[in-house]
């Protein structure tokens, strides 16, 4: 009986300490997958599943992040942006996630480009209240006469979205035009905040073509930051893919919104290259 005993006795120390290291090894493995602050992300990362602490993240998944579709603000390498989900071999970012100073935060209405077109981020006060707010930029999409910017403002502590002046508010309030077409001629009429701008003279084929009524903005709309300004460039379309003249402006904060400043207009030729540039 004792000898029995004694079997069962290193039977079940045997089974304990068989899940006791199971434990480690699965314990060590998830540590392994931590990232460090100072490396901006590791091959580890998932951005579909994350969970959250003061210095690093840990992925509970095995898709990937990889380190050129994480954005890094140059102002703070503490803030980043990424991916939640790649598609297209990279080059589409289905949703992205924040990160500032280890706290994230999900957007997954946003969706971007990523390759040559990844998007941007940035820490910088923009209207001198000596608190930095984050910037986000990125390309919704793009092709031939077409370039969909998109920009956020978002509060650093918080990480919600600040109210932006949408485009089409902003030409609403500062812009008028009127486009006549005769034919051979396209003749564009620009008023800027009630200040009549020098009409353009466009000649070119008209028969067939249906031209808007007025300037048209939102095909091709470019944002920077420049000079400590989120900087806005929208291209005025007075028919399909034939570009007028750039309406530019800054967002400056007023009345708890971002709106549009030093809104001005000018008007250019829009060679073939132009266009090139959009395919």
């Amino acid at each position: 009986m004792k000898t029995w005993t004694g079997i069962l006795l290193m039977i079940v120390l045997a089974v304990v300490t068989i899940s006791t290291t199971s434990a480690a090894r699965t314990s060590n493995e998830q540590k392994q997958l931590n990232i460090d602050d100072q490396s901006s992300q590791a091959d580890g990362v998932v951005a579909s599943n994350i969970e959250t602490n003061e210095t690093s993240f840990t992925s509970i998944e095995k898709t990937p992040v990889k380190k050129e579709n994480v954005s890094v603000a140059p102002e703070n390498e503490k803030v980043r942006l990424y991916p939640m989900q790649v598609e297209g071999s990279g080059y589409i970012y289905n949703g992205m996630i924040l990160e500032v100073n280890g706290q994230t935060r999900e957007f997954s209405k946003w969706q971007g480009e990523g390759g040559s077109y990844k998007p941007e981020v940035h820490e910088l006060d923009l209207n001198g209240d000596g608190k930095k707010e984050i910037i986000v930029l990125f390309t919704a999409g793009h092709g031939t006469g077409i370039y969909l910017g998109q920009a956020h403002i978002l509060d650093p502590d918080t990480l919600e979205e600040m109210n932006i002046q949408p485009l089409d508010e902003v030409v609403k309030q500062h812009m008028k035009s009127k486009v006549n077409v005769t034919p051979g001629k396209v003749t564009i009429d620009v008023a800027l905040d009630g200040v009549k701008l020098e009409p353009s003279q466009i000649e070119e084929e008209t028969d067939g073509i249906a031209y808007h009524d007025e300037l048209q903005f939102g095909d091709v709309v470019y944002y920077c930051v420049e000079n400590g300004k989120l900087e806005v460039t929208a291209s005025g379309a007075y028919g399909p893919a034939g570009y007028d003249g750039d309406l530019t402006f800054a967002y400056a904060y007023q009345d708890g919104e971002w709106k549009a400043e030093n809104v001005e207009y000018s008007t250019e030729a829009y060679e073939d290259e132009y266009y090139e540039s959009f395919d």
